[in-house]
C-alpha cells in the first residue's frame, strides 16, 4: 500500500469527504490532522501562514519544515493558525498531532515552494507534485509539476537519465524497465534555453501486475444504474459518526450490520460499500452459496467495513479491504482499469472521494489519462450520479499517485486470507 503523509486511526466513518470542494473536516472519534491551506505544492512567500484542522482527541500540535522542530510561539490555538518562515526553495511542512501525554497520534506533511516576494523579479522555480517523496508507486509513473510562470519547458529525469520533457500544464508518464529499487527523480526547468530551476525527491517503482477480469463488475454495474439519478438520494456527510452512509439497511448472515437512511441519504465509501454488498448477495445466489462473504464472520465483516472506509488518510482503502479478505486485488496500470472497479482518489487539497470507475478521460493529441469519469454520490450532483475529475498540480485536481482501483472478484476466483 502507498504511504505518505498520516497514519491514524479509524472509529465510525470513513476518511474520504466525498465532495470536491475542501470540506470541513469533523472525523467523529479518529485522532487525524490536516494542513488546510496552502495545499500541496503551492507556491507560499517565504513567510507564510498555515491554517490546520485537528479532531478533538488531538490537544496539542507541533509543526516541524523538512522534518525539523520549529519554535511554536506564533501558534494561534484558538484559530488554529501557525506562521512559519522559511529560506527560499522547496520545503516539507509537517503538522504532528499528540495525546494529552505528548504521545504522536498521527501526522500529516506537504510540500511548498516559498520564493522571496520583495525581490524585484520573482524568482523562477519548480516543483514535483507527483509522486510524493518516499513513495513506492507502479508502473507507468505518473509526473505533474508546479512552475512559475517564465518557465519554457522542464526535463525529467530518473538517476540522472533524460525521460523527457514536460510543461507545468502537461501530465508526463514514464514506465520503468528496472523496477524493485530506488530512484532519483528531479526535474531542470529552462528559461530561454536556460537552467533556472531544479527539483527532485526518491521514490521506488514497482512492476505492474494484471488483475483478473470479472464478472463481478458486471454485476455491480447492474445494479448502480438501478439507483435513481434526480436527487432522491441526496449527498450527506455526517457531523459526528455511528452511520454508516447507506441508503438502505444492509444483512450480512441475517444480523442488520447498516442501517439504511430513513431520507434515502448516503455518503461517498457508504454507497460503494452497500453497492458492494448487495452485489454480493447476487453473485451468492447465482452460485449457489451459503450466504459467507468468503468465510467472514460478522465481526470480520465490521473490519472488512472499517478497511473500506479507510484506516489511513491518503489510504487505498478498498483496495485492502478486498485484498486482506481474499475478495480482490489492486489495479496497478491504469489501462488495465475495467468498468465498475471500485475507486479511492484523494485530491491535492487533502480531500477524497470513493467511486465505481466508469471511463478514463484522454487527452486529444496523444491519449494521455488525465481523468476519470465515475459513479457515486456528490453535492455537485445532487447526491448519486455520475461525475467527472481531472489529474493535476491545484489543490482542486486529483493528485495521480493516489489514485486507487480494487478489482473485486467472483466467489470462484476469490483467495484464502
Amino acid at each position: 500500500m502507498f504511504r505518505w503523509w498520516v497514519i491514524i486511526t479509524f472509529v465510525f466513518v470513513g476518511l474520504t469527504s466525498c465532495n470536491e470542494d475542501v470540506p470541513e473536516d469533523n472525523f467523529g472519534q479518529i485522532a487525524s490532522v490536516r494542513i488546510t491551506d496552502p495545499v500541496h505544492g503551492a507556491t507560499v512567500a517565504t513567510t507564510f501562514a498555515v491554517s490546520y484542522t485537528k479532531s478533538e482527541d488531538v490537544l496539542e500540535v507541533a509543526f516541524t519544515i523538512d522534518d525539523l522542530p520549529v519554535d511554536m510561539t506564533l501558534l494561534d490555538a484558538q484559530a488554529q493558525t501557525m506562521v512559519l518562515t522559511v529560506s527560499e526553495g522547496t520545503h516539507r511542512v509537517g503538522l504532528i498531532g499528540k495525546d494529552s501525554s505528548g504521545v504522536t497520534l498521527t501526522d500529516y506533511h506537504i510540500t511548498v515552494n516559498a520564493i522571496n516576494e520583495e525581490d524585484d523579479e520573482e524568482d523562477s522555480w519548480v516543483t514535483l507534485t507527483s509522486p510524493i517523496d518516499g513513495d513506492t508507486v507502479y508502473n507507468p509513473v505518473t509526473f505533474t509539476i508546479n512552475a512559475s510562470a517564465d518557465i519554457d519547458h522542464v526535463d525529467v529525469l530518473a538517476d540522472d537519465w533524460k525521460l523527457g520533457t514536460m510543461t507545468a500544464d502537461e501530465i508526463f508518464s514514464y514506465t520503468f524497465t528496472g523496477t524493485g529499487y530506488s530512484r532519483h527523480i528531479s526535474v531542470q526547468a529552462f528559461r530561454d534555453d536556460k537552467l533556472v530551476a531544479t527539483d527532485s525527491l526518491e521514490i521506488t517503482v514497482e512492476a505492474d501486475s494484471e488483475p483478473l477480469d470479472s464478472d463481478f463488475n458486471d454485476i455491480l454495474i447492474e445494479l448502480l444504474e438501478s439507483y435513481p439519478t434526480d436527487g432522491t438520494h441526496d449527498y450527506y456527510w455526517p457531523e459526528d459518526g455511528g452511520w454508516y452512509g447507506t441508503t438502505q439497511d444492509i444483512y450480512y448472515q441475517g444480523e442488520l450490520v447498516a442501517e439504511g437512511d430513513p431520507e434515502g441519504r448516503c455518503f461517498c465509501v457508504g454507497l460503494t460499500w452497500e453497492v458492494y454488498m448487495r452485489a454480493f448477495e447476487a453473485a451468492d445466489k447465482m452460485t449457489g452459496g451459503t450466504g459467507s462473504l468468503n468465510g467472514m464472520t460478522v465481526s470480520d465483516l465490521t473490519e472488512f467495513r472499517i478497511d473500506w472506509f479507510i484506516r489511513d488518510l491518503w489510504g487505498d482503502g478498498n483496495v485492502d479491504a478486498l485484498e486482506n479478505y481474499g475478495l480482490g486485488e489492486r489495479v496497478t496500470n491504469l489501462e488495465d482499469a475495467q468498468h465498475g472497479d471500485i475507486v479511492q482518489f484523494w485530491r491535492n487539497s487533502g480531500s477524497g472521494h470513493n467511486n465505481l470507475f466508469i471511463e478514463w478521460v484522454r487527452a486529444d493529441d496523444d491519449n494521455t489519462i488525465i481523468g476519470l469519469t465515475y459513479w457515486s454520490t456528490q453535492g455537485s450532483t445532487d447526491g448519486i450520479g455520475y461525475n467527472t475529475e481531472y489529474f493535476g498540480s491545484s489543490g482542486s485536481s486529483i493528485n495521480p499517485s493516489y489514485l486507487f482501483l480494487a478489482r473485486p472478484y467472483m466467489p470462484w476466483d476469490w483467495f484464502s486470507w
